[in-house]
């Protein structure tokens, strides 16, 4: 009969204990950064100015003793380092009874209390701070004086909660820092030269650009802004592009807000008209969120001008063809020697122009997207997987009458 009463003691503190470790709760909510400057944490304390997570601890209806850590781990093949960057924990447990809010900002070498939901005090005991001995690391010191930012790497960072006799709670965040230096508009547009070679079809032109992919969720953010260039008025294409915009037409915004990790834009009809014959401008930010704050990288400048279709052949000339939209980008894609030979005077379809319907992989598409593959060419990928673009070719042309 003991050793039954034993049992059923021993059974009931089992099951018990597993429903409390099911009841505890632990949420990490990590703020995304696509650069970490040191100078936010200080790496002797641990301490941190700016938020890197948020947790939230929650005993639900039972005490539970526990242990927290947190730390970031760095991996950087460039600078073959491969170790702890700091690392925060309590080594021996403290006891929760309430819901904790526990910040990064709440921790560093000298912390000895966190406060409940009830702000009540409680005592965590001595924190052990560990990190890297930059002076044994002069590859990343070297890195971090001249940008003052984590160099190049795949960061681990983590925070855990280990309740006594429990398993450890808390996944780690794995993200993969680059520095964000490209933003390399592709089309339409050149430099102010000769926009000869820059003259776009249409004028709702479909705008492209490349850069360097976010390390974090839903990606950067980008804007663009589209202006008139005059020679009488610009002297430069910054002082163009920093007048008057078309797009955005408010003149309080500066750039026009297009979205996360978007690398393409239509050009809208809420924009302004985009004259024939006139040159405009045209310019990228790209919004970086850091640990010092939002910061823009700007692209640079490049000029287009909208192709004039309006003035007429004499009648003392030979006519050159098809002078459409869609007949110039025709003659832009097979060539000027095919092109005078069949639309001249005296050629297969000389008179004919081209009833602007376009095909492409047998779908209707509009000018506008043949027009950007002409300029800026087919995007494909590289071994490496980059994104690279490669010209078009004309692999044959059909004529129907």
């Amino acid at each position: 009969m003991k050793n039954q009463k034993i049992l059923k003691k021993l059974l009931i503190l089992i099951f018990s204990t597993s429903i409390s470790w099911s009841e505890l709760d632990f949420q990490v909510n990590w703020v995304p950064y696509v650069s970490y400057y040191l100078s936010s944490l200080d790496i002797q304390s641990g301490k941190s100015n700016v938020p890197i997570f948020t947790a939230v601890l929650d005993p639900g209806d039972e005490e539970f003793d526990v242990k927290i850590k947190f730390y970031i781990y760095i991996n950087s093949e460039d600078l073959e380092i491969n170790d702890t960057l700091i690392s925060l924990n309590t080594p021996l447990p403290f006891s929760i009874t309430d819901k904790v809010v526990i910040s990064n900002m709440d921790l560093d070498a000298n912390t000895n209390s966190l406060r409940n939901v009830n702000n009540e005090s409680i005592d965590i005991g001595e924190v052990s701070l560990s990190h890297m001995e930059l002076e044994d690391a002069t590859a990343m010191l070297t890195s971090v004086v001249t940008s003052g930012r984590l160099p190049n790497g795949t960061y681990t960072f983590s925070m855990t909660v280990t309740p006594v006799g429990g398993e450890q709670l808390g996944d780690p965040q794995v993200i993969s820092i680059t520095n964000q230096d490209l933003l390399q508009l592709i089309s339409p547009g050149g430099v102010i030269a000769d926009t000869s070679f820059n003259e776009i079809y249409t004028s709702f032109p479909m705008f492209q650009w490349s850069s360097d992919p976010c390390n974090i969720p839903g990606g950067c953010e980008y804007f663009i802004r589209v202006a008139e260039y005059s020679s009488a008025e610009h002297s430069s294409l910054e002082q163009a592009v920093e007048s008057v915009t078309i797009l955005p037409l408010d003149q309080t915004l500066g750039f026009m807000p297009l979205g996360a990790e978007v690398s393409t834009f239509q050009y809208p009809t809420t924009g302004g008209d985009l004259v024939p014959g006139k040159i405009y401008v045209w310019q990228v930010r790209k919004d970086l969120p850091t640990t010092a704050g939002t910061e823009q990288l700007l692209s640079d400048i490049v000029a287009f001008k909208v192709k004039d279709f309006s003035s007429t052949v004499g009648d003392n000339q030979t006519s050159i063809g098809d002078n459409s939209p869609a007949g110039i980008l025709l003659r832009s894609l097979i060539g000027d020697e095919l092109a005078d030979r069949m639309f001249k005077d005296g050629g297969e379809v000389a008179r004919m122009t081209a009833n602007g319907t376009i095909k492409l992989n047998g779908d209707n598409v509009d000018l506008s997207v043949i027009q950007s593959l002409v300029s800026s060419g087919i995007l494909t990928k590289d071994n490496n997987g980059n994104d690279t673009y490669r010209p078009i070719e004309i692999i044959s042309v059909e004529v129907e009458n």
